[in-house]
């Protein structure tokens, strides 16, 4: 079984909100600490948060002009630790893609909103691609998880599903393979 498989999905929901906003709060730790060059917010953003998040949500999302790099590989990466917070605890798809989408939301509006306007396209990108990429690495976790996991695989789950690692661990007791050996 994975962990809080049988449990209802507010407690899921509970234990994923509790990882991400520890990464979400390591996220912004490292943009306020990039050069204002990367992040294109202005130097006095820290004073006008309030006044950031009142306009994020008094105005329409704009479309952002990030790098390709942050939009097409960053946000689906992030979108796709979003998905797997629930779905590595065994919570449905739908209920996964509309976690990944509750957490878009929170994140450009309530943490980035403090310092630019929400974006169309990491509103869409995050839960959308992250859906992709997150069943597809939830399954390939749970396929490899089925006869235990070697180092490369672990490698892999570490890197690629971090979230099942955090809630599962890679011992036998949510591992069954590992306990039957």
């Amino acid at each position: 079984p994975l962990r809080n498989e049988h449990a209802g999905i507010w407690k899921k929901v509970g234990r994923a909100e509790l990882f991400i906003r520890g990464v979400e709060l390591l996220g912004m730790t490292v943009l306020i600490c990039l050069p204002k060059e990367v992040t294109k917010w202005s130097h006095d953003w820290a004073q006008d948060a309030w006044r950031n998040m009142k306009r994020s949500f008094s105005t329409l999302p704009v479309w952002d002009k990030d790098d390709w790099q942050l939009n097409y590989i960053g946000h689906p990466i992030a979108g796709s630790y979003y998905y797997n917070a629930l779905r590595s605890q065994n919570a449905s798809r739908f209920h996964s893609l509309l976690f990944a989408t509750a957490q878009s939301f929170i994140w450009e509006y309530f943490i980035e909103g403090m310092a630019e306007k929400p974006s169309v396209q990491d509103l869409i990108v995050t839960p959308v691609a992250g859906y992709v990429l997150g069943e597809t690495t939830h399954q390939l976790t749970m396929n490899i998880r089925r006869n235990g996991f070697n180092f490369f695989e672990k490698v892999f789950v570490l890197l690629f599903n971090p979230m099942f690692v955090i809630n599962n661990g890679f011992g036998p007791r949510y591992n069954p393979a590992l306990a039957r050996r």
